[in-house]
């Protein structure tokens, strides 16, 4: 036997096993696992139950935009758009967003359900009525002004870890097998109170921290302080010296009542 010869029938079916090898591998469909790093946080799947519960608290309707950053396997987006509301997640890893599409079209909402491949903090999420996400404590302070940007009454609703320093509307807890991850926290984005304000009265300056408004209240000269100040959505409401002031936030405008000695309505604008 020719050893050179037989030397090249070896090499030859050595690289016509690794190209078969190569193929098999490409063939194989993209399967993620549970803690699968990323571009900012590990993939770790929110349970079935969880999904379903943060969609009720949320009370996700046909009417809304459900966004989701870090959408990975695209479940919150799916079982949104299984409820007639349009939704779009936003995931870096393109493997994912295939992923994804292919469920959406194996469950029958592709039309609805939408997904991009991007990074999340330079995501465009004016249009979302509903944010619904499960990220890390650090991606979301850094998503934080995004989320005060939002028009006032968005809901964004999330898988056990919150927005520092807003508070809760609502908090409530999966039932069944969602694990370490069955805690649904929602809130509402607020309308922008801070500022000076003139109203036929005097003048109104407040300050705002997520929904916590403080500020004064002048009136003939004398400065009162305001206390339990709240802006839920477009709502706002505080009292200076045991008089309740209610109103609704358009831009730069608030008009609403006066719960004192005397019920009276109130209107200010900003300055």
């Amino acid at each position: 036997m020719n050893p050179i010869r037989s030397a090249r029938q070896w090499l030859f079916a050595i690289s016509l096993a690794a190209c078969a090898a190569m193929a098999a591998a490409q063939e194989k469909p993209f399967e993620p696992y549970s803690g699968q790093p990323g571009k900012d946080v590990v993939w770790v799947p929110t349970p079935a139950t969880t999904v379903s519960k943060m969609l009720d608290v949320a009370m996700v309707t046909p009417q809304d935009f459900v966004m989701d950053l870090g959408s990975g396997d695209g479940r919150n987006i799916i079982a949104a758009a299984k409820r007639g509301a349009r939704a779009l997640g936003v995931e870096f890893n393109p493997e994912m967003v295939a992923l994804s599409e292919r469920a959406a079209a194996k469950e029958g909402v592709a039309d609805k359900a939408k997904f991009v491949q991007g990074d999340m903090f330079a995501a465009d999420i004016s249009q979302a009525t509903v944010m619904a996400l499960f990220l890390l404590p650090d991606n979301l302070r850094k998503l934080n002004q995004k989320f005060l940007d939002l028009r006032p009454g968005t809901r964004i609703v999330v898988n056990t870890f919150g927005l520092d320093g807003w508070e809760a509307a609502h908090s409530e807890s999966a039932q069944g097998d969602c694990g370490a991850w069955c805690s649904v926290i929602l809130y509402i984005v607020p309308a922008k109170a801070a500022g000076n304000w003139r109203l036929a009265q005097g003048d109104l300056t407040l300050e705002q921290k997520a929904q916590q408004i403080t500020g004064t209240l002048t009136q003939g000269g004398v400065a009162g302080s305001i206390e339990n100040g709240r802006v839920n959505g477009e709502q706002v409401v505080f009292s200076v010296g045991g008089v309740e002031y209610s109103g609704r936030i358009s831009g730069d405008t608030i008009s609403g009542s006066v719960n004192g000695n005397v019920p009276a309505s109130w209107s200010a604008t900003r300055q």
